[in-house]
Formats: C-alpha cells, structure tokens, sequence
C-alpha cells in the first residue's frame, strides 16, 4: 500500500507532466502566432514545463534512490514551488519582464529547499545512497548557479549578455542534462530489460567529465569560445561509452518500433547530434535560439515521451495494479519509435532553416498528449467506481 504521500505524489504528477507536454506545443505555436521575444518559448518550455517535472521528479525517485521511506508532505511543495516560479517568468516575458527576477528568487529558494531535502534523506540511507542521487545534487547546483547567474546580470548590466548566456548553458547542459542522464542510465535498462552491470560505475565516474565539461562550455558561450570546445570534448567521452553500453550493444532490445526504449534511445541520438552541431554554434554557424531549439526537439521531446510512456502508468495505476500499468504502457508506447523520428526529422529541418520544420515534432506531441489526456480520463474514472 502506498502511504498518503505517495498516493498525492502519483495523484499529483499526471497534471505536472500535462504540463510540460503542452508547453512544448504553447513553445512551437506561439512564435508563429504572436510577436513574442525569441527567448520567450524556450523559457516557457524550460521553466513552466521541464523545471516542475524534474523537481516532482526527483521527488518521486529520492526515496528509491536513498532506500528510504515516503517523502515528506511538506516536500511536495517544492513542485508548487517550481510552477510557481514557472508561471511568474511567463507572466515577465509577455507583461512585466523584471518580474524574472521574482522568478529566479522563487525557483533559488525551492533549489535551496530541495538541496536540502536530499542532504537529509543522504543522511538517512542504509549504507550508501545510489550514485544517481549525486547526479541529482550536482543538477540542482548547477540550476542553483544559473538562476545567481541571471539574478547578478540585473546587479551587473555591463555582463547582462555574457551572464544570460552563462545561465542558458548551466540551465540546459547542468540541470537538465544532469538530471536526465543520471536518470537514464538506470530507466534504460529498465524499459529495455536488460542488466547493465556498467550503469554503476558509470555513475561514480563520469559526473565529473560531465561537471567539467558543462562549466567550460558554459563559461567558454559567455566569454571565452575556445573552452567550449574542451567542454565539448569532456562531454562527449562519457556520452560515447554510454551509447556503446547501451544503444549499441543492446540496438536488438531498445530499437523497436512500440514502448518507451526507442524514444529513450533516440533521444541519446539527439542529444549527441544537438552538442556535435553546438561547435557550428560556437563557429557563429546558428544562434543561441536555434541551439535551444534543436536541444528541444532532438533530445527534450522524445526524452520526455518516452520517460512518460514508462512512468505515467506508474502514476495513473499506484500499487499492485500491473494489468492496467501493461495495457497502458503498451498504448502510450504504440509506434513511438515513429513518433520519436518525427521529432528527430524537425530538428534536420531545424538545421536546414526551413520555416516548416517544428511541424512534424507537433502532429507527433498532440498526438501524444492525445493518449496522456484519454489514458489518464480512463483511469480515473475507472478507480472511481
């Protein structure tokens, strides 16, 4: 039986990945149907959608990862937190853009809440805790360090630019990149079910190239390009050891066309795509926009939809309710892979500067949130009667 807590958090995670689904689509739609800042869409997506879901997130994983019992009510505050600081971006970037700064100051404090959480719950762990909640650490800190970033552009004007660029890159590369490569490393073999005796010694050692690396290339983006390059390079030798671990030497279980593997699998493929075209970035070959939107579409999309395709069944059907967590995983997973190459095909039509190219990535999200919104109509009115 799940215990109060828990049963809020499953209750409570459905709606915060609705979200995050629909800012994708608020994300592609509103450049083209209002004259709204370039950096606006990608700030929606980032801080109203994948900020919240990653802190319910880590929520949900901690106590798993920490061998310890159910989170604390007081902790789910730290999700409202992130929607909170979400909404109130959104709010600057279209209204009153210095309310960005109450944002900043909302999401630090819910950083600082979280942080602290985990300290406490490492503290708690029957021996050591799973290396994948250093990952969730250092992620945090990384989004700790790009919202002072942004708070000390509006102290510091004459580095406003520099400071901005710092911020993008710590945000992406550090919290979100951290995040979900230390959660992907265990979901993987997870959904593709397999062993993967290697996932743990990869997580005790490649966080520090990975840390190095997301400081040089976000301190090279703000001031110095050269050291983007070597964070490039520190970036890309775990990445590689990873895709040999995983996509290629289990290609026969996580490359079909139905179920969370093939969208998780490419979105590794994206996501070395979107940082081999960054040097171009650096090279002055695409802009800051482009990038972020490429990161989006080739890794952030299927990244998302298949996690979801693996753990709203989880949500929608809590405790021992297996037959229903199989046929809903087997239809939010029908022809993912598909679905998954869509997104991929509009981040090629992304670097070919066609006008057209998130087009393909939105027939295949609405057509996602489609079967988020039917899934999760069905289960409640199935347990409410």
């Amino acid at each position: 039986m799940l215990s109060d807590t828990g049963n809020r958090l499953s209750r409570l995670m459905p709606p915060v990945l609705l979200t995050t689904l629909l800012c994708f689509v608020l994300g592609v739609l509103l450049p083209r149907l209002l004259p709204v800042a370039p950096s606006a869409p990608l700030h929606l997506i980032l801080a109203l959608g994948i900020m919240p879901l990653i802190f319910a997130a880590m929520i949900y994983f901690v106590p798993v990862l920490t061998r310890s019992g159910a989170p604390e009510s007081r902790v789910l505050l730290n999700i409202f937190g992130g929607l909170l600081a979400g909404v109130i971006l959104a709010i600057g970037l279209f209204m009153i853009f210095h309310l960005y700064l109450l944002a900043a100051a909302v999401a630090l404090v819910t950083v600082i809440g979280l942080s602290h959480w985990m300290r406490q719950r490492a503290k708690q762990t029957f021996g050591s805790p799973h290396p994948g909640l250093l990952w969730y650490r250092l992620a945090l800190l990384m989004l700790g360090l790009a919202l002072a970033a942004i708070i000390l552009g509006f102290i510091w004007p004459q580095q406003w630019l520099e400071l901005r660029r710092l911020h993008l890159h710590l945000n992406i590369l550090g919290f979100v990149g951290l995040t979900t490569l230390g959660t992907l490393r265990v979901l993987l073999p997870t959904v593709g079910g397999f062993q993967d005796q290697q996932a743990g010694p990869w997580l005790m050692r490649e966080w520090r190239l990975l840390v190095a690396g997301t400081i040089l290339i976000a301190a090279g983006a703000a001031w110095l390009p050269s050291m983007s390059l070597a964070g490039l390079i520190l970036w890309l030798a775990p990445l590689t050891k990873l895709i040999h671990d995983t996509l290629w030497q289990q290609r026969n279980t996580l490359w079909l066309v139905n179920g969370a593997a093939p969208s998780l699998a490419i979105a590794i493929t994206g996501l070395i795509i979107s940082l081999l075209i960054g040097t171009a970035h650096g090279m002055g070959r695409f802009t800051t926009t482009h990038m972020s939107e490429l990161f989006i579409l080739m890794f952030l999309m299927p990244l998302v939809t298949g996690a979801a395709t693996h753990l709203l069944p989880l949500w929608l059907w809590p405790g021992a309710q297996a037959e229903q967590q199989t046929e809903c995983r087997q239809i939010l997973g029908r022809f993912a892979l598909i679905r998954s190459l869509l997104f991929l095909l509009s981040g090629v039509l992304l670097v070919l500067d066609l006008t057209w190219a998130w087009i393909p990535a939105l027939l295949a999200m609405v057509q996602f949130i489609s079967l988020v919104i039917w899934q999760t109509i069905h289960s409640r009115s199935t347990q409410s009667i």
